[in-house]
């Protein structure tokens, strides 16, 4: 599990763009296939999500209970805090609670504020994954602790360490809340962390970097509350597939499709034209929505992870499986927003897919 979220975003989108390769035996060939196509679907929707629903925020302060413990509360005056706090946008209200991804944070170093956060899905069980980060700052040295979560994680803990390691990261056996554990230190960067299996298909992890301390991050760990995996309400989840396979469907009238797209309207005549210059994708295309995620984002997004499937040569798609005389497959993810007429697939996920519907630039 990468420590610095964007270099873990770039790795990922690398990972999920790595060309495949196989070899003269074709079973060998056929599993290699079904396994880069998971990681790609984990990583591709992994990393979409965290980069739609990271967040910065400033504008929640925090309030000392103790002499050394602090609360989570709204921004406002604070004899802890600035009492003129800049306060930012949280639309999405990821960091208005301790709550990561159903674990409750009890206990956090007194200084630390709200920095980021962010929550994602991937893969056919539909693993949750969450990441709350709280920032500090002691004479000029700027610090971090972030929780993780991950439900439905199908690991154990030497597949979470092979995961996560690095060679400038460095693992030692340790035990958390009476759990086998892992704790890991970057030299380079001052960075530790706490990795165990809280119980059956959960994956935690408690990271920080100086000022903190390792006894800090074993008080955070001490302190967390487990509940229950965030979830995906029935209704938006049918929603969500019923647009998706509207727009993205061969038997859908065109009308119908660009209906399910964010300000589609306007893209009648391009997606006339690619139907008509691509007539093999225009009688075949359909889809396979693989998950919707499990925290569709404040009130207005969501994103799907789903599998393209549509038999012509002349289409030119990255990333795909197949071809050119048989079925195509490709494995994406589509942003979903809430407008007036319900949920739509945004128009950057549509015209990134149907490259040539929309007007250029």
């Amino acid at each position: 599990m990468s420590i610095d979220l964007e270099t873990g975003l770039r790795e990922a989108m690398r990972g999920a763009t790595e060309p495949l390769t196989a070899g003269p035996d074709l079973a060998q060939a056929a599993r290699e296939r079904f396994r880069r196509r998971r990681r790609n679907r984990r990583a591709i929707f992994g990393a979409a999500m965290a980069v739609l629903v990271t967040v910065f925020s400033t504008g929640i302060t925090l309030a000392r209970s103790g002499s050394d413990t602090i609360e989570i509360r709204p921004a406002g005056p604070s004899p802890a805090a600035s009492p003129s706090p800049v306060t930012t946008a949280d639309p999405l209200g990821l960091l208005s609670s301790r709550d990561v991804g159903g674990v409750d944070i009890t206990w956090l170093p007194a200084g630390m504020i709200p920095g980021r956060g962010a929550r994602w899905g991937f893969g056919e069980v539909q693993a949750r994954m969450s990441r709350f980060e709280f920032s500090s700052a002691v004479d000029g040295h700027r610090g971090f602790i972030s929780v993780t979560t991950e439900w439905n994680a199908e690991l154990t803990l030497d597949e979470a360490a092979a995961r996560a390691r690095t060679e400038q990261r460095r693992f030692e056996p340790a035990t958390v809340r009476g759990r086998p554990a892992l704790f890991t230190y970057t030299d380079a960067a001052e960075i530790f962390s706490l990795v165990w299996i809280e119980q059956d298909g959960l994956f935690l992890e408690v990271t920080a970097s100086a000022p903190a301390t390792e006894n800090d991050i074993r008080r955070v760990a001490d302190g967390l509350v487990v509940g229950s995996p965030p979830r995906t309400d029935p209704a938006d989840d049918r929603a969500v597939r019923a647009v998706v396979t509207q727009a993205f469907s061969a038997t859908t009238p065109p009308d119908r499709m660009l209906a399910a797209v964010e300000n589609g309207a306007d893209l009648a005549s391009g997606l006339a034209l690619y139907r008509s210059q691509h007539p093999g994708l225009a009688r075949t295309l359909r889809v396979e929505v693989v998950g919707v995620d499990a925290v569709i984002t404040g009130d207005s997004r969501g994103l799907a992870s789903i599998k393209l499937t549509f038999t012509d040569p002349t289409v030119q798609m990255p990333d795909t499986l197949g071809g050119p005389e048989g079925p195509t497959t490709r494995d994406a993810m589509v942003t979903l927003v809430r407008t007036g007429k319900g949920w739509q697939v945004s128009r950057d996920s549509f015209c990134g897919l149907l490259r040539g519907v929309c007007p250029a630039g």
